[in-house]
């Protein structure tokens, strides 16, 4: 899994982009297989004016699937960090789960499954 990590308007320390790492890997290393690349952004909403507003943007490319896409928002990065990487995980399950619903649909007779 290929994990691409940019920050805009901070610069990007190593301690953030170990976290970025932990928690994605963590997150998706059940669908690890099925994971091209990840794409996270980084960004501070609001500079200086305080309030919610560390961004985390997270786009999963799946392999023969659609791209899913999560953000969170927090005061503290490191939560939106976690916070996205939990969405991204139950996303990326649930996409793959729909893909294998579709697979079983018989389509002689739509509403019906095919036996396994």
């Amino acid at each position: 899994m290929m994990i691409d990590t940019r920050a805009l308007g901070f610069g990007l320390t190593d301690a953030i982009l170990r976290h970025v790492e932990g928690r994605l890997e963590a997150a998706l290393g059940v669908a690890a297989r099925r994971v091209m690349t990840v794409t996270v952004r980084l960004d501070d909403v609001n500079g200086d004016r305080g309030g919610p507003d560390k961004r985390c943007r997270i786009v999963v490319s799946l392999r023969r699937h659609r791209t899913v896409t999560v953000e969170a928002v927090d005061v503290d990065l490191y939560a939106a960090v976690d916070a996205a990487a939990h969405k991204a995980r139950h996303a990326v399950l649930r996409e793959l789960r729909r893909h294998v619903a579709r697979e079983r649909r018989d389509a002689q007779r739509p509403g019906t499954l095919v036996p396994a």
